[in-house]
């Protein structure tokens, strides 16, 4: 079973995310720690980390499966989440 390991900036995210979200979010990660390859792969400069949609949310996301930890970078809406 993965562990969970939310970033300092992830950290921030989830306190600043809009309530109606939060739920949706939970249950994702929770998901998350059943089955790491629930996201996609991403390319470019996320090279190596994942991310799952939950409209208009996004969490990216990199795996450590020696250790077994998630280590969620960040969680945001899709239009600021990139930038």
């Amino acid at each position: 079973m993965f562990q969970i390991k939310l970033s300092n900036r992830a950290k921030k995210d989830l306190k600043r995310l809009d309530k109606r979200f939060l739920d949706k979010v939970s249950v994702s990660i929770d998901v998350l720690v059943a089955n790491p390859f629930l996201g996609e792969k991403m390319s470019g400069e996320y090279a190596g980390s994942y991310r799952v949609k939950i409209p208009p949310i996004r969490i990216i996301y990199s795996v450590d499966f020696e250790r077994e930890i998630i280590s969620i970078k960040t969680v945001g809406h899709r239009g600021d989440i990139y930038k």
